[in-house]
């Protein structure tokens, strides 16, 4: 039946959340000229305050034809947001304390947020279905943060020269798509191809510099071909390219002086890093509601966003040494290829136990960064997710997982230097993080009539042994100028959790299904970034 649907909602956000850090420092070094060994203390306290005003338009069009429909969206968030860190950091030499350096940073952010989108669905007919759609996004951003360093003599903060940023940035991303699926008999493909347009320009206000890059047309081609072997097995081949654009976080150019001798920043010439993924799969349905599923695949990227880092003269114009500097560039390349085995036990009428494995060979290519130099390495993941069915009601889901040790470049790998960057050090592609391993637990009790309500009590890390460990590089060996660091971070300490839900109705969420909508969940992101989350 042909019906049209719209759909309004607004979304009111504030929040204020508080953090407390404490660092324990210890510097070695062989060089006689410098003391061999300080130990040293860092304790950060910092609020982060934000609010964000959004709202969503939503229309829906049912043509009498089943299956047939076209959608159109419409978001809009508008994001404010301020914080505030003290930090002090006392070094000791032996037992005498060294002076102790106190330092404030103070930052703000705006951010407007819109997004647009529309498709239209036909099935031609029961095995034929044509799909296009447009999507428009567009981002208004400005953040002002500034370093201060307490002056004793004055018994007050002051700015230091040269760690004052006002950075502006607008981001625009235009794209159609259209995508074309058919079943023949036992085989199915999908084939599709997304066209993209966008640009990126931001100033650095007080010296009115620009930075900018464009993509002005960009194709981004998929296919998906499923053969049914019988009715309990079949192979899947997918390609795709795809595009991994910088977060606000690596585009940046805000200096973080938590650390004076191990500086971190963003880097605003920072180009999207594209992707090409090929997968070739085997799936099937064994007996007593058993499953397997076997991947094979292999991944290249260019212009890939990895962090780096460099030795460089002290921003602080009143300084005359050399500092670390850690950031995010564009390295040459990197492809990783492996084997993904999931699979679905029934163990028992009350157990279902499900098993991921995942083994892979990476390597990352620097390119002509100073110091980089290529990497590779063997790596697996696994991880077992256990559910258990209790009388009256109750259930318990015990997950384990453990990483073996993989590369550390990357986007996707550790924290980097500094607050900003969630507190490691790392260096171009010369590094590498230590095996982490983990379990979490889940006790939920269904009750009211059709288990309307539920309580469940879960605790992540029950071990407490999930310890980020990462080793890093940089530097000649030959020369002075060589740095090795090692970081350790608990990033996520255990919480107990207890939630409660209470379901008050069926809602046909497919109502309203949008694809490929983000504006909610990108302009709530962008509503709490700022320095100092």
């Amino acid at each position: 039946v042909a019906g049209i649907n719209y759909r309004k909602s607004d979304v009111i956000v504030r929040g204020k959340f508080s953090s407390e850090d404490r660092l324990n420092i210890q510097k070695d070094s062989n060089l006689i000229a410098y003391s061999s060994k300080v130990n040293g203390l860092t304790n950060t306290n910092g609020n982060f305050n934000f609010h964000n005003y959004g709202a969503t338009l939503s229309f829906k069009h049912n043509f009498a034809k089943a299956g047939k429909e076209i959608t159109a969206d419409g978001n809009y968030n508008n994001s404010k947001n301020d914080n505030v860190s003290f930090n002090q950091t006392q070094y000791f030499k032996g037992n005498v304390a060294l002076p102790m350096t106190m330092l404030q940073t103070i930052g703000n952010g705006k951010t407007k947020f819109f997004t647009a989108q529309s498709d239209f669905v036909n099935p031609i007919n029961d095995k034929m279905k044509l799909e296009i759609g447009v999507r428009a996004s567009v981002r208004n951003f400005n953040s002002t943060n500034n370093n201060l360093v307490y002056n004793p003599g004055s018994n007050s903060y002051e700015s230091i020269r040269g760690l004052k940023s006002n950075y502006k940035f607008d981001d625009q991303v235009y794209a159609a798509y259209t995508t074309f699926s058919q079943k023949i008999n036992d085989f199915t493909y999908q084939a599709g191809v997304r066209v993209e347009s966008s640009k990126y320009t931001g100033t650095l206000a007080d010296s009115n510099k620009i930075f900018t890059n464009k993509f002005p047309f960009s194709v981004f081609p998929s296919l998906f071909l499923t053969q049914k072997l019988n009715e309990k097995q079949s192979l899947q081949f997918n390609y795709s390219r795809k595009i991994n654009r910088p977060n606000f976080f690596q585009l940046i150019p805000y200096l973080d002086f938590t650390d004076s001798l191990n500086i971190s920043k963003g880097n605003p010439s920072l180009v999207p890093e594209f992707t090409n993924l090929v997968e070739f799969s085997y799936q099937a349905d064994l007996n007593k509601g058993n499953n397997i599923l076997v991947t094979g695949y292999y991944r290249h990227t260019s212009n890939l966003i990895s962090r780096y880092q460099y030795r460089d003269k002290n921003p602080d114009a009143v300084r005359s040494d050399s500092v670390y500097i850690n950031t995010f560039v564009n390295a040459a390349n990197s492809f990783a290829y492996g084997l993904e085995v999931t699979s679905k036990m029934k163990m028992a009428t009350w157990w279902d136990l499900t098993v991921n494995v995942n083994l892979y060979n990476s390597q990352i290519n620097g390119g002509a960064l100073v110091g980089a130099t290529q990497s590779q390495q063997v790596s697996w993941f696994g991880k077992i997710n256990n559910s258990f069915k209790l009388p009256k009601n109750y259930s318990i889901q015990l997950s384990g997982d453990y990483q073996s040790k993989t590369i550390l470049p990357a986007n996707r790998s550790g924290g980097g230097g500094g607050m900003m960057f969630g507190g490691g050090q790392l260096a171009t592609a010369n590094g590498y993080t230590y095996p982490i391993y983990g379990a979490d637990i889940a006790i939920r009790k269904d009750f009211l009539k059709n288990k309307a309500a539920s309580l469940t009590l879960s605790m992540n890390d029950v071990f407490r042994t999930k310890i980020y460990k990462t080793h890093s590089q940089s530097g000649d060996i030959k020369s002075y100028l060589y740095s090795v660091q090692e970081n350790e971070r608990r990033r996520d300490p255990q919480q107990l959790r207890v939630s409660f839900n209470y379901r008050f109705g069926k809602f046909d969420v497919s109502l309203f299904k949008r694809k490929n909508l983000k504006g909610e969940a990108e302009g709530m992101q962008n509503g709490m970034q700022g320095i100092q989350q």
